[in-house]
């Protein structure tokens, strides 16, 4: 259509509704600027919002997961601490057992050898009482068996177990030994060794499962560093290239700006016409 008309400024128009595009264009530069988030909401990119939620879920569970791992870790640690100081205190009953074993010492000195040797028997029983983790006995029978979530899934994979039960001086079988005579002394020491092997061995299990917690909390770092640059791929602004299209939609914002003023003026020739 060509012509003066006034009812309709066509150019006008033109210029109203490239403008508007031109400024809803730079709303969502400056919305991603200031967020440093390419992905704001669905409808910026619906597939790419769904999946860097989905990862953003992914590292939260991986944090929840190193956290349960450094959590058993400790609880571990706890536990080890106090076999090591059960480990001492049957070597020094040991030690005395081997003592009292000797000939040499008459019924007053067996008495004093072995009132020693009961409060340590004593001790070997008050810790496996007092020890705890978090509010948890770890050594009197109450919680037999542990299980650490370290994943982030439901799988049997995703978890650690450890067995400890109960380890005081009935459970290691020296609760009625004493050394009052050699061959108490002797039978002493056999049970003490057997308690030995038992503490050892859980020492193992535990030792092992500390290793694993090190190796495990090693692999959840790496996979959440890796979930997040993925994310970041997907979500985060290039700031390089948005800034350069947030000054493009500027100097268009101006430009049409000026236009508009310009076209809003081009009916105004119709009144050159009139007598």
């Amino acid at each position: 259509m060509s012509g003066l008309i006034i009812n309709d400024n066509i150019a006008s128009l033109n210029a109203q509704f490239h403008l508007n595009q031109t400024q809803n264009a730079l709303a969502k530069h400056v919305n991603r600027l200031s967020s440093g988030y390419r992905v704001n909401s669905p409808a910026d990119d619906p597939a790419g919002y769904s999946i860097s939620q989905r990862m953003g879920g992914q590292v939260r569970s991986y944090a929840a997961a190193i956290r349960n791992a450094n959590d058993g870790s400790s609880l571990l640690q706890t536990a080890n601490g106090a076999l090591l100081t059960d480990n001492t205190i049957i070597l020094k009953m040991r030690q005395l057992a081997i003592q009292a074993a000797n000939s040499t010492y008459s019924p007053k000195d067996l008495k004093v050898l072995n009132q020693e040797y009961q409060h340590l028997k004593s001790e070997i029983t008050r810790i496996a009482k007092t020890t705890d983790f978090n509010g948890m006995k770890l050594f009197d029978g109450s919680h037999p068996e542990y299980k650490f979530h370290v994943g982030i899934y439901t799988t049997m994979s995703d978890r650690l177990h450890v067995h400890i039960g109960k380890m005081d001086a009935g459970e290691m079988g020296i609760n009625g030994t004493d050394i009052l005579s050699r061959p108490n002394s002797l039978n002493a020491v056999n049970r003490l060794d057997v308690a030995l092997d038992r503490i050892n061995a859980l020492q193992g299990d535990i030792g092992a499962v500390q290793n694993r917690m090190e190796w495990t909390i090693r692999n959840l770092n790496n996979a959440t560093t890796n979930v997040q640059a993925a994310r970041a791929q997907i979500r985060d602004v290039d700031f390089a290239g948005e800034t350069a299209k947030f000054t493009k939609r500027q100097i268009l914002s101006q430009s049409g700006a000026a236009v508009l003023a310009q076209s809003n003026l081009l009916p105004q020739a119709a009144i050159k016409l009139l007598p």
